[in-house]
């Protein structure tokens, strides 16, 4: 039980912190700009929810914010890179 919520808040962070990110208006990462709705940070928000609330049954509460953070703060460092890295490949692709 206890891998399982591991796994869990772990991946659930990655998602939120990758679908805040494709929800900003200046990230590169999607070829057709952000999300076109105007909630586009809703289904990450509940996921960074989801996340903490699991990383929350496995630590204490301190522990588990600071994880947390850092977890989502690790995926919105690599993210802009990984976007730079695709606009460069589509725009390889595109020449």
């Amino acid at each position: 039980m206890t891998q399982l919520l591991a796994i869990t808040s772990a991946v659930t962070g990655c998602l939120a912190a990758l679908l805040l990110y494709v929800a900003s208006p200046q990230q590169q990462l999607r070829g057709a700009g952000p999300w076109p709705t105007r909630h586009a940070w809703w289904p990450g928000s509940v996921l960074a929810l989801v996340s903490l609330l699991a990383m929350w049954q496995l630590m204490a509460p301190l522990e588990a914010i600071a994880a947390w953070l850092v977890l989502l703060t690790l995926v919105w460092s690599i993210a802009p890179f990984l976007g730079a890295w695709r606009a460069r490949v589509r725009a390889r692709r595109a020449a």
